[in-house]
């Protein structure tokens, strides 16, 4: 079975390391805890990672780009 919620492997491994290590009592999922805090340390001392680039379109003269927040409906 996969991490519920759709998560990524990774944050669900750290939420139940908080949760059975930090807030309770299991050794093993403390020391994944702080595997999973160091990596977010280390990971945020070498630096941003590169942008990645989601689309990329040439524009032709007289031809512009609107970039637009819709909220999704709440039904």
């Amino acid at each position: 079975m996969g991490p519920p919620g759709g998560r990524t492997a990774a944050a669900w491994i750290s939420r139940q390391a908080m949760r059975r290590g930090l807030l309770g009592s299991s050794r093993f999922w403390f020391a994944a805890f702080v595997a999973t805090s160091a990596v977010k340390v280390v990971r945020r001392a070498v630096g941003p990672r590169e942008p990645m680039t989601v689309l990329s379109e040439r524009l032709e003269p007289s031809t512009g780009i609107e970039i637009r927040n819709v909220e999704p409906d709440g039904s």
